[in-house]
């Protein structure tokens, strides 16, 4: 488990152990060392390598499709509690309480939003990796 919250992952299932790859890799017992260059060319090369090599490959991004979806259902839940939560404390005249509710929901919605804006679940050609899916180059 990682606290890097700018990490991507890529992994390679076969018949065999599952390959995961990082876009990160330790520099000390408690620090990463983001690789997002070199991580964007081998990943871009990779697909391109094993798409041009035919067989019966897959490529897909994201999570997988139902805890996807179950998580975007919590989300979704989540929000809508807090919002209710912001109008019942401004209702009743708890300004602050309110306002550190808000706070809250724009730092949840700014995290998980990010979350599932870059994991959501579909193929790609490997010619057309998506952007979302690759750190900045």
């Amino acid at each position: 488990m990682t606290m890097q919250n700018y990490r991507f992952i890529t992994e390679i299932w076969t018949d065999g152990p599952k390959l995961t790859i990082a876009s990160t890799s330790w520099k000390s017992m408690v620090e990463h060392e983001r690789l997002d260059a070199s991580y964007r060319a081998f990943i871009a090369e990779l697909c391109r390598r094993i798409g041009a090599a035919g067989g019966r490959t897959v490529f897909q991004t994201g999570s997988p499709l139902i805890l996807y979806w179950i998580g975007v259902i919590v989300f979704v839940g989540a929000t809508l509690a807090l919002a209710g939560l912001i109008v019942r404390a401004l209702q009743i005249g708890a300004w602050s309480g309110a306002a550190f509710i808000a706070a809250f929901l724009g730092l949840f919605l700014w995290q998980a939003g990010n979350f599932f804006r870059r994991n959501r679940p579909g193929p790609f050609r490997p010619d057309a990796i998506p952007e979302s899916v690759l750190p900045r180059g």
